[in-house]
């Protein structure tokens, strides 16, 4: 088998949020039953654990199950302790990948790993088998078989509402059809994990029922977790149904409502719920490779004889009625995927007609407005057009009455007979107020100009700018 170097976890270690491996010996959570006098233990130190795996002689079948304090933990071994099982079994160094799986929550975009992987040797060596597909391979007496099961919990816990969990169990099992060195290493996500749970009671009342073919183990962990696929793409059916029915019931049709924000906050949970669903595809299809690969290998051990015909026809059973159940499970998946498409769509869309509705609303109001604007402009115009006709008219008027005022009456002379004669320096008056009637309305005339020219100015470098 392939050597696990020496410093893989300590270059890989960078790329995981949490450590998959215990730091500390006494964090350790391992529990070991060996078919010799049908003996368990429970090790919370690795050191201990080391110490039996290394000394102890190997039995005809043994069950290593290490378990995580909780998901986001690392598993109850360290790496030094996992190590020397590995080396004790001569364990490929591939099984590693799925170690380090553990310590955090299974993540979306490991949603195609872990699934089944079969190495085989011939005549039980254990050199360096090589890793081949089940027809090709003529004569195996041994077969490593080794997978990640990701499963759907109900972790409810009293809570109204059902928060579904997805978990990952990890399987490793060596077969040796001479019974010689079997082995079962199973790695749990949380600490007495239902599985976990059902093993240590078969193990207490019957260990021949698991360790007596080599397929019990593989249904245990199909029967006990497949199921919960079902109703957790039921739970999020329901949570999609339920916005679907919201979202169809908001009116649209009217701008600026409430309806405008609740359609928008039910497009972003209907794409929150096809993000949800997008990974179950991927894993409920690693866990169908599984089960293909679990068929062929009832196949390949009863064509070999290592298997009786009566195992081989109820493994098979167990196995199309699992495939079958995940392939229906796929099926849903993708109905449901299509659904919130159609709904998201359908949302965009209206949201989108809305949107237009509103968009036209404010224009036509601007454009009342913009109208209403240019008749007041207009007014404003025809009144500054009036007041530029006064201020002309004064400006022409004010010198001569400045004149007039200045030079006083004195000008002009009535006669006795009331005859109105003009003064001989008349002129004068004339001289005076014409030049100054002249030079006032052409500064006016010129500061006017000025201050458009400067207004042209300010307004083309706006422009420019």
């Amino acid at each position: 088998m392939a050597r696990l170097a020496s410093d893989y976890y300590e270059l890989i270690r960078p790329h995981l949020r949490y450590p998959a491996l215990a730091s500390q010996s006494e964090e350790s959570d391992v529990y070991v039953f060996e078919s010799t006098r049908e003996s368990v233990h429970s090790f919370k130190n690795s050191e201990l654990f080391e110490a039996h795996i290394a000394h102890t002689p190997k039995p005809e079948a043994r069950i290593v199950s290490i378990c995580c304090r909780n998901s986001l933990r690392p598993l109850g071994i360290t790496e030094k302790a996992m190590r020397t099982l590995m080396s004790q079994y001569d364990i490929d160094s591939s099984f590693f990948d799925l170690v380090v799986s553990f310590g955090d929550k299974p993540q979306s975009s490991d949603a195609g790993h872990g699934g089944m992987n079969v190495k085989q040797g011939e005549n039980g060596a254990y050199g360096t088998p090589p890793l081949v597909r089940l027809g090709d391979v003529s004569r195996a007496n041994f077969a490593d078989m080794q997978y990640l099961f990701t499963y759907a919990e109900d972790d409810n816990k009293g809570r109204g509402t059902v928060p579904w969990r997805i978990r990952q169990v990890c399987v490793f099992h060596r077969y040796d059809p001479s019974n010689s060195g079997n082995l079962w290493i199973l790695l749990h996500a949380t600490p007495q994990s239902k599985l976990q749970r059902q093993i240590e009671q078969t193990l207490s009342t019957s260990p021949a029922a698991l360790l007596g073919e080599w397929s019990s183990i593989h249904l245990l962990v199909l029967s006990t977790y497949l199921n919960g696929w079902r109703w957790c793409i039921r739970n999020l059916g329901d949570e999609i149904e339920k916005t679907v029915d919201i979202a169809l019931t908001l009116d649209l049709s009217k701008p600026r409502t409430g309806d405008h924000k609740g359609g928008l906050t039910y497009l972003l949970k209907q794409q929150y719920l096809g993000d949800r669903l997008v990974p179950v595809a991927s894993r409920i299809g690693v866990a169908l490779t599984t089960l293909h690969r679990l068929e062929q290998i009832n196949s390949f051990f009863h064509s070999r004889r290592l298997s009786s015909d009566e195992e081989f026809q109820s493994v098979a059973g167990h196995l199309t009625y699992y495939i079958t159940s995940l392939e229906g499970h796929l099926q849903s998946v993708n109905v449901l995927e299509r659904k919130v498409r159609g709904i998201s769509d359908l949302l965009a869309v209206a949201l989108t007609v809305e949107n237009q509705a509103v968009t036209i609303d404010i224009n036509n109001k601007m454009l009342d407005l913009n109208n209403k604007l240019v008749k007041l402009t207009n007014k404003s115009l025809d009144g500054n057009a009036t007041v530029r006709i006064v201020t002309l008219v004064t400006l022409i008027y004010l010198p001569a009455s400045f004149v007039s005022s200045l030079l006083g009456m004195n000008l002009f002379d009535y006669g006795a007979g009331g005859d109105f004669q003009i003064s001989h320096q008349f002129w004068v008056f004339v001289v005076l107020a014409g030049p100054l009637t002249i030079l006032t309305v052409g500064s006016w005339y010129w500061l006017t100009r000025r201050r458009q020219r400067l207004r042209d100015r300010i307004r083309e470098a706006e422009v420019e700018g």
